[in-house]
């Protein structure tokens, strides 16, 4: 079958409900430039840019956008409730650090002894993130907090606060400046009070509560002192940041609402449009996610609740669920203090984080996926120079921030990304002598990148810039020059330009 066949199978062909007993299916229009598929009736080899290929089974395997096919698409199909990759859950140690936080902004005492409740009954440490000097009037609740549970209290940048924690909480070391959403983040401020890390990027936002960090890394990386939503220009760590609170990253990415695909159970029951229930189990996954993401390099998540008093049942519920999972996953629990300085040994390194799709709450359209609703997975990866999101399926990213265009930042001005014209193109891969080549035109000089959904342990990818994104793929890092290039990696276990997809 030629390529013009495939393509127009692609354009014309409806999908096939590939339909097994009890699994509920759908059959989506077929879309000229591409369609996301999960389940097959017969094993196909499938692509999103006709050079890198992937065998697919018959039966379900983890949503893959595609454009080409070797089979006809009437036999590809779509499963409304998708299992879980495998690559997604954790199958042994993991470096992942938790960190759980409160952001005590609001008079709350009895939210702030029922977060501190439900947390202890797991025994995971607090970081209560002070905001009114009010607060100091409760400081005995603290002091028996951090003696029964070792919970920690990092506060905002107010000098009185400073003080009167210092003097109230014994303790209190100031380790962690709280730069909150909706305000401009004062670096200079946080650095006169010695503390060279801040919580409060709000990954993926574009004015969600007064905020745009659009284009920030996410999880904990190490800032640019002179502009923070980008990493130090230098690969050295002098300012830690530390984000809001871990979202979904595929989900908050590709729906643009990345409030409503958080860990915060406020967000999830208000604007996720969860149930208690289904909140607790969605957030289960979310947990697994990024323990199986730290079994092969460390990671933080960090998760914020706010101690409000409306909706505590409901928000206890879902706190109980993430915690026990947290803790059956084997995550290193940490205080903000103690992260800001264990993360700060890993938070320069390039980091590739691959993040299936969850399903769960509303379903929103995503206008990438030409207002699709089930998504491939995604990776993020970034290092001090670029980042960049990948689509599964797709060898070339979907968006790239070139850090450094940006020497400035501002709370609400998002880093672009870079234009579209701007982006290489894949020409070519060659597999010869145990090595993948791929041929790229650029026109303009760039970092770069490439990735292969396949199990790294099966194809060995080796070489600089090979980043393993846990057990789902391998992204390669490289610089180009303006025109054509070839860049070379060892693949010991690669016998062609077709891959075993991972699953």
């Amino acid at each position: 079958m030629t390529i013009l066949r495939w393509l127009m199978a692609a354009v014309l062909v409806p999908l096939a409900a590939c339909a097994r007993a009890g699994a509920p299916v759908s059959s989506p229009p077929a879309h000229a430039a591409s369609t996301v598929v999960d389940r097959s009736v017969t094993p196909c080899t499938v692509s999103y840019d006709g050079v890198i290929w992937y065998r697919i089974p018959a039966g379900d395997f983890p949503a893959i956008d595609v454009r080409f096919a070797t089979c006809d698409f009437n036999v590809l199909g779509r499963n409304l409730s998708p299992g879980r990759p495998h690559w997604s859950i954790p199958s042994g140690p993991t470096q992942t650090r938790f960190i759980f936080t409160s952001l005590d902004e609001v008079i709350s005492m009895k939210g702030v002894r029922n977060i501190e409740r439900t947390a202890a009954a797991h025994h995971v440490p607090v970081s209560w993130m002070v905001g009114d000097i009010r607060h100091m009037a409760y400081a005995a609740d603290y002091n028996a907090f951090h003696a029964a549970n070792g919970d920690d209290a990092q506060a905002q940048f107010w000098s009185n606060l400073h003080a009167a924690m210092s003097a109230k909480l014994p303790w209190y070391v100031p380790s962690v400046s709280i730069l909150t959403a909706g305000v401009e983040r004062d670096v200079r401020r946080a650095l006169s009070f010695g503390e060279h890390a801040f919580w409060g990027i709000t990954w993926n936002s574009r004015g969600v509560d007064g905020t745009s960090d659009y284009g920030a890394p996410w999880g904990t990386y190490c800032a640019d002192v002179h502009s923070y939503k980008r990493p130090q220009p230098d690969g050295g760590c002098n300012f830690l940041a530390f984000e809001w609170t871990a979202r979904d990253l595929t989900r908050a990415y590709l729906t643009g609402r990345e409030a409503a695909f958080s860990t915060d159970p406020d967000d999830l029951l208000q604007r996720g449009g969860f149930t208690p229930k289904s909140a607790a189990a969605y957030v289960r996954k979310l947990v697994d996610a990024y323990a199986a993401a730290g079994q092969t390099q460390p990671i933080v998540m960090t998760v914020q609740e706010e101690p409000i008093d409306a909706v505590i049942p409901a928000n206890a519920v879902v706190m109980d669920a993430l915690f026990d999972e947290v803790v059956r996953d084997g995550m290193h629990l940490e205080t903000l203090g103690q992260a800001a300085r264990d993360a700060r040994a890993f938070s320069a390194a390039p980091r590739a984080v691959a993040f299936p799709y969850i399903s769960g709450g509303r379903e929103f359209a995503s206008s990438l996926l030409h207002w699709d609703t089930l998504y491939p997975a995604t990776i993020d990866y970034h290092d001090s120079r670029v980042g960049m999101t990948f689509l599964s399926g797709h060898t070339l990213p979907s968006r790239l921030f070139r850090y450094a265009d940006y020497p400035i930042s501002r709370f609400r001005r998002p880093i672009p990304e870079v234009p579209s014209r701007e982006l290489p193109l894949l020409l070519d891969a060659s597999i010869k002598d145990g090595s993948l080549t791929l041929k790229f035109s650029a026109p303009r000089a760039l970092r770069f990148g490439a990735a292969i959904w396949s199990d790294p342990s099966q194809t060995k990818l080796v070489g600089p810039g090979a980043i393993r994104a846990g057990r789902a793929a391998t992204v390669l890092v490289f610089d180009l020059k303006r025109g054509t290039n070839s860049v070379r990696y060892r693949c010991s276990g690669c016998h062609g330009t077709t891959f075993t997809y991972s699953l």
